[in-house]
């Protein structure tokens, strides 16, 4: 299949895939790393807004992470 692939995901598990592929990390092939500590950052920070919008902002909604992976 041409062109990216797209996905969504609810924040809430955002957290658990961080924590799932740091687990894995030194297991990958090199070449997998960098890429995958960014995806990890990305979902880290994602978890944080989503934590923080439902403990202290009132007109929070539950939100959806969309993303795009390139083949």
């Amino acid at each position: 299949m041409d062109g990216p692939h797209i996905g969504m995901w609810p924040p809430a598990k955002a957290k658990p895939a961080a924590d799932a592929y740091r687990t894995v990390l030194g297991q990958m092939d090199d070449g997998f790393i960098y890429d995958t500590q960014h995806l990890i950052e990305k979902l880290e920070f994602e978890h944080a807004e989503w934590e923080f919008a439902t403990k202290n902002l009132d007109w929070y909604t539950q939100d959806t992470i969309f993303f795009s992976i390139k083949g």
